[in-house]
């Protein structure tokens, strides 16, 4: 019988590279949603301790990496695609922002044990070809006592939920239909609580704890 460490997910979204990036980066980095990301880094650290260490897993084009060390944090990021990595880079580097951006694969961090206090993963994780050697991995690299956050959308999300998110959004007609298309697209991919929890099961983390609001899910593992 194979483990479930030794499976993969098939890889139905390939990385983005050059225009594509940039286009993505410009489409996520409007005023508004980088307000959002600065409101979601301070409620996110709201209870760490200043010299806390935090790597953001699969950080795209930079922006809550920014946030997270505009608030004082040691912050390092970690994305498999090398464009990211330069747009973060001169994301940080314009805003004034001290933040280490690094090109590598979540399933085998570059990093050495026990290098960060706090671990951040934001709507990437169903994307993950090893969804467990991944979080074997955010363990391995945790120091103890540390925490990971996985947050992402939920595949038991309504059509009513998601409807409701894009209103939220704000968009214009054609825009906010997009937007719908693709988000029923990703959910399609997502894990729902109770198989997110069976993939934390079999990795070193063991137990964690899951919440749920709108389409979104958040999921706390810590170290002991």
């Amino acid at each position: 019988m194979t483990n479930i460490k030794d499976r993969k997910r098939f890889k139905l979204i390939p990385e983005m590279g050059g225009a594509l990036a940039r286009n993505y980066a410009k489409q996520r980095g409007t005023e508004p949603q980088i307000e959002l990301w600065r409101k979601q880094a301070r409620e996110l650290t709201a209870d760490l301790p200043e010299d806390t260490k935090i790597l953001e897993v699969a950080f795209g084009p930079g922006y809550f990496a920014v946030e997270l060390a505009r608030l004082g944090f040691s912050v390092t990021g970690l994305d498999v695609a090398p464009a990211f990595v330069e747009i973060a880079s001169e994301y940080a580097r314009n805003q004034g922002v001290d933040a280490e951006f690094r090109e590598g694969d979540v399933a085998g961090m570059p990093f050495e044990d026990e290098s960060f206090d706090f671990v951040v993963c934001q709507a990437a994780f169903k994307n993950f070809v090893w969804p467990v050697k991944s979080l074997d991995e955010m363990y391995r690299v945790l120091r103890p006592g540390g925490t990971a956050v996985v947050q992402d959308m939920n595949r038991d999300a309504t059509d009513g939920d998601i409807v409701r998110e894009v209103e939220s959004m704000k968009l214009g007609k054609l825009a906010a239909l997009g937007v719908r298309q693709a988000l029923g697209g990703l959910r399609r991919r997502a894990y729902t609580p109770v198989g997110f929890g069976g993939l934390v099961a079999e990795t070193a983390f063991r137990t964690c704890e899951v919440t749920t609001a709108g389409i979104g899910m958040d999921v706390r593992l810590t170290r002991p």
